[in-house]
């Protein structure tokens, strides 16, 4: 399509867009379930937000391109739309203000204006660029109020676990009833209410009961290899049957085999996990196995009420053979290698494969940061 069938086809877009003003600024594309062509205005946008296919409409310039919009110095014509967008800010214009930038952008479109962009004129004029940042702030500081007065209902309804636990004010002022999960240095805190019907043992606590459960494990010992798994993959787990009742069976030590969001592989382990004897009843004392399981949360009683994290539902069970597990000290050493990777100043040059760091100044910050880990792990042991 030459430039003449383009700028036809834009008019003919821009016309449509005047009609529809009432329903809001459209771009000209959508893919991937995002875009900023609007089905209001183009239906046809709809099956690409639905179904993530490209969806977009010929045009030579974009109105909301923030070069445009707000002429020299601001955007960049030359980056395309996607890198130049204002569109978000065209959406706090009214239909009758969107109507009229679009009659002017159409003229100027018509005049040959655009056919040089080496200096661009804004297409808003002062009072409507104004307009546009009154009504953005105006929004922001409706949020704050609504935000301020959710924290005191917030506040109001969490009081009794705040008077129990005034350390942990904050954290309930921001989460209490919400949909989230807090990931707290000395564990995890899952404030939906729903979420404590997947608890073994919490199904029937009041919300408030649930919370006091959670906030009470706080800084108590928990399987967190296991607890890796709520927001990663755990791949596979390997260990070494050393009891076996009529109902259950325990493991010495398992190891885990993960893998992060990002695709990094990682490795953890726990002790002494006691699993239900399902699947497992071809199994003896002394059998080495791997398996995939999922990871559940539970409440145990042994010594008050606390939440903690176990494996359930095996699948894929193999008897493997024995095999020396990796020592504490190994997985400590590939932590550290991994957070020396992750935080080393040549990250950007590295390909992964080979490393760039100095031999021995890498050799030297692994022992250092081994035993600094060695050391405070060996007294969070002792407590």
């Amino acid at each position: 399509m030459n430039d003449k069938q383009t700028k036809k086809a834009m008019v003919d877009a821009i016309n449509v867009m005047i009609r529809h003003a009432d329903k809001g600024p459209s771009g000209f594309w959508v893919e991937d379930h995002e875009g900023c062509g609007n089905p209001a205005v183009f239906p046809e946008f709809e099956e690409g937000l639905k179904r993530g296919r490209l969806v977009q409409k010929e045009h030579y310039f974009c109105p909301w391109n923030t070069a445009i919009m707000y002429g020299d110095g601001h955007g960049n014509i030359n980056t395309g739309c996607y890198h130049s967008c204002s569109i978000d800010k065209a959406r706090y214009l009214s239909a009758q203000e969107l109507k009229e930038i679009l009659v002017r952008f159409k003229t100027r479109m018509e005049n040959r204006d655009y056919d040089c962009v080496d200096h661009l004129s804004p297409l808003l004029t002062k009072a409507e660029s104004r307009h546009i940042e009154d009504r953005i702030l105006a929004e922001q500081h409706e949020c704050e109020r609504c935000e301020r007065q959710k924290r005191q209902d917030r506040l109001k309804k969490a009081a009794a676990l705040i008077a129990k636990y005034p350390d942990e004010e904050s954290l309930l002022a921001i989460n209490y009833g919400e949909d989230t999960c807090v990931d707290e240095e000395d564990g995890l805190v899952f404030f939906n209410p729903d979420s404590r019907k997947d608890v073994v043992g919490a199904e029937k606590m009041s919300y408030d009961e649930y919370l006091d459960v959670q906030l009470a494990s706080l800084g108590h010992a928990y399987r967190s290899g296991f607890a890796n798994g709520i927001f990663n993959y755990l791949l596979e787990f390997k260990g070494q049957i050393e009891k076996v009742n009529p109902k259950h069976i325990c493991f010495k030590r398992i190891f885990i085999s993960g893998m992060y969001t990002d695709g990094t592989m990682f490795d953890d382990k726990e002790d002494h996990v006691w699993m239900d004897k399902s699947g497992f009843e071809e199994c003896a004392v002394g059998d080495s196995v791997s398996f995939c399981a999922e990871v559940y949360r539970y409440v145990k009683t042994g010594n008050g009420k606390l939440i903690d994290y176990g494996l359930r539902n095996p699948t894929g069970i193999q008897k493997i053979e024995a095999y020396e597990l990796p020592s504490d000290d190994e997985l400590i050493m590939q932590e550290v290698k991994q957070l020396i990777c992750e935080t080393c100043f040549l990250s950007e040059r590295c390909n992964r494969n080979y490393c760039m760091m100095d031999p021995k100044q890498k050799h030297l910050l692994e022992q250092e940061m081994f035993h600094a880990i060695k050391a405070q792990t060996d007294k969070e042991t002792q407590k």
